[in-house]
């Protein structure tokens, strides 16, 4: 009997470690499995952004190439740097894409609502898209009135929601289609703004094997590379989360050769203020009579910037002292004459000391300018979260890099002709 429960045992033992041994055989294989599909990803993810990198910048090296020997031919010259200034917006969008992506996975993505006119990101969107599908011979159908309420939103947010489909629907829409943008089924209940945002289009449309993919971050359908133009496979991920943040539904219907149509619903909170006066304080002068013999300390470490900013603030006759980190430019404003300077742009990542704790240091000087002088953050760190830190530091305004000479010398004269 023993020798038969023994036997038994051992039988059962045999089973349990063959079973077991067949289970982690089968979890390594998966696992194996699992790696072999996040590295394919990452291999294709890779290589797709590597090529849309090196497109625009294929575009930049050769038009600057040619710009170059077309010194003497103003036209020629133009038109590469418009070729130039296209491919660096493009590589911008491209770049800001990656943050947002980076920023859901991380769990920080946020929205930041404030009081805004809808129909003024409407106008805008529609700005936007106009030229794209002029370009390239579509014809854009957008919803004609004005809506007239104010609401609670991500004005940055919500455009580039918007925005990011229309530009699918542009990119994917062959020359001689059409694209349409329409606000349906909207009304006010409950101090809400309820609307159906309907983006259609007569272009490639997608497969339903891919709409089951659609909205995970690094996805293409995979198409004759010469019938579509790849992307990276970021925008639709980021339209997901901003309409689950804004607490919306998103419906695709697609079918492979004849087009898609996305509809987006949102309830969004009427505001019961009024939205700031975009350009308030917009100066109807010359910024070059309001800037010419301003001193400006620039406080950046990177000296190719450096160049960039002086020759930018020279074309405005301004003079400029410059100043490679933090420390040294507390030192310099400490150094001066009372008055000496006129206004501040702060780099926020510099050695020794960066830009949040030279601009506290500024403040708390016992001068008769510390309080006044405007100190402007001039950096490529752009998030509200960024800005609002910048705020708490003491600075009294925020450009984000790549600079744009035009924002510049605006939030320049804004704070020189309205200090605070």
């Amino acid at each position: 009997m023993n020798i038969i429960l023994l036997i038994i045992f051992a039988v059962i033992l045999c089973v349990v470690i063959v079973t077991a041994a067949i289970l982690v055989r089968r979890a390594e294989k998966e696992k194996q499995a699992a790696l072999r599909q996040v590295s394919e990803a990452k291999t294709e993810f890779l290589s797709r952004i590597s090529n849309d990198i090196k497109t625009p910048m294929n575009v930049i090296v050769g038009m600057t190439a040619l710009g170059m020997e077309d010194t003497d031919n103003p036209e020629k010259m133009a038109e590469c740097l418009g070729k130039i200034d296209t491919a660096g917006k493009f590589l911008m969008g491209l770049l800001n894409d990656l943050v947002d992506v980076s920023k859901i996975e991380m769990g920080s993505f946020r929205l930041h609502p404030k009081p805004c006119a809808f129909d003024d990101i409407i106008s805008s969107i529609r700005d936007m898209m106009e030229p794209a599908c002029a370009k390239k011979g579509i014809a854009l159908h957008m919803t004609d009135g004005e809506i007239g309420i104010n609401i609670m939103a991500d004005p940055m947010r919500f455009e580039q929601l918007l925005f990011n489909l229309l530009s699918n629907a542009v990119k994917f829409t062959a020359r001689g289609g059409e694209v349409s943008f329409r606000i349906c089924n909207y009304a006010t209940y409950n101090d809400m703004f309820c609307a159906d945002y309907v983006i259609s289009d007569n272009g490639i449309g997608m497969s339903s094997e891919f709409q089951e993919l659609l909205f995970e971050p690094f996805t293409n359908e995979r198409q004759d590379a010469a019938k579509k133009k790849h992307g990276s496979g970021l925008g639709l991920a980021i339209v997901r989360n901003i309409v689950d943040l804004m607490g919306g539904t998103i419906e695709v219907d697609s079918t492979l050769g004849e087009g898609t149509t996305i509809r987006i619903h949102l309830d969004i909170p009427l505001a019961e203020i009024q939205p700031e006066q975009l350009g308030e304080h917009m100066i109807s002068e010359d910024p070059e009579k309001i800037l010419t013999g301003k001193r400006v300390l620039i406080a950046e470490d990177q000296p190719m910037n450096v160049d960039i900013s002086r020759d930018i603030l020279e074309r405005k006759g301004m003079e400029v002292v410059s100043a490679e980190n933090g420390h040294v430019a507390l030192a310099t404003f400490q150094g001066s004459p009372v008055h000496y300077f006129d206004l501040i742009l702060m780099d926020l990542q510099m050695p020794q000391m960066n830009g949040f704790e030279a601009a506290r240091r500024i403040r708390r000087e016992k001068r008769a300018d510390a309080q006044v002088i405007p100190i402007i953050a001039m950096s490529a760190n752009d998030s509200h979260e960024d800005i609002d830190a910048c705020r708490e530091a003491g600075m009294n305004g925020h450009v984000a890099k790549p600079v744009e000479p035009q924002r510049l010398y605006q939030v320049m004269c804004d704070h020189l002709m309205n200090p605070i």
